[in-house]
């Protein structure tokens, strides 16, 4: 009978403390810490978060987070929910683990970072994502890293290893990109825009070169495929093309060689 009741008064103990927490967690304060914290170390960016609560398994949930780019004003991030826990199991042996959770742009990201480093977030860390129904056309900041207007559901997976300077490491990724279009800054072969049923890719990041090993593209105005490089800058902008294949344009009845180069905002396209 004691035994008993020591294990009810600890799990009773244990959600006691539980619920304490919840209720006395200082939202506010966390969220002005993490705030402040992310744009002192990034000038460039500013953050704004409604609220942060704990959350079960043990983690945090910060509500209808806003990162915004000094540098390209009236672009914006934004994810609804972002769900932050540590691995335990990675913890326990000295190495930090965080698992994450976004509900942004009608869809959904899952992620995991590894840390090699003892307890830190600095230095070497690998990171695996899946994508899910991510709505692009609702993304304010990559049409403005674009330079055009893109619509369509992302889904798909990638995996990286590196450090906080992104195009120096090494990954993967494999997306497919579905029941969209893309602007055209300029006519081509009378089209204003490109309507698409679906654009496949599988890329390799290595030695700040992105290869695109293949990019599938189908749909009733243009169907190909497309293969190539493409060069990575500090400022992803100005990453170099080096892009080639053919495609088919049924309307024409016509197939046509296609090689791309310029940049990512400014690409040039040359058939034959």
């Amino acid at each position: 009978m004691k035994t008993k009741k020591w294990i009810a008064y600890t799990i009773y103990g244990i959600l006691v403390t539980v619920v304490f927490l919840y209720w006395c967690f200082p939202s506010d304060n966390v969220a002005d810490y993490i705030e402040s914290t992310v744009t002192a170390n990034n000038p460039n960016i500013t953050l704004s978060i409604d609220s942060v609560k704990l959350s079960f398994p043990p983690g945090i949930r910060l509500n209808n987070l806003l990162v915004g780019f000094k540098d390209k004003p009236g672009s914006t991030l934004k994810a609804n929910i972002l769900r932050i826990r540590p691995g335990l199991a990675k913890l326990l042996r000295g190495r930090l683990s965080l698992l994450l959770g976004v509900d942004t742009c009608k869809g959904n990201i899952k992620g995991r970072l590894n840390f090699t480093n003892l307890f830190s977030v600095e230095g070497h860390v690998n990171a695996k994502a899946k994508v899910d129904n991510i709505d692009i056309g609702s993304c304010s900041y990559l049409k403005t890293l674009l330079g055009r207007q893109v619509t369509g559901k992302l889904k798909g997976s990638l995996i990286y290893n590196g450090n906080k300077e992104l195009t120096n490491g090494a990954g993967s990724a494999e997306f497919v990109l579905l029941d969209g279009s893309i602007q055209l800054l300029k006519e081509v072969f009378g089209f204003d825009k490109l309507v698409f049923d679906a654009i496949e890719t599988d890329m390799v990041l290595k030695n700040r070169i992105l290869k695109m090993n293949r990019l599938n593209l189908s749909g009733k105005q243009l169907r190909g495929s497309l293969n190539g490089n493409i060069f990575l800058d500090n400022d992803i902008t100005r990453s170099r093309l080096d892009i080639k294949g053919n495609v088919v344009i049924p309307a024409l009845n016509r197939k046509l060689s296609v090689v791309i180069k310029g940049t990512i905002t400014n690409p040039e396209a040359k058939f034959m």
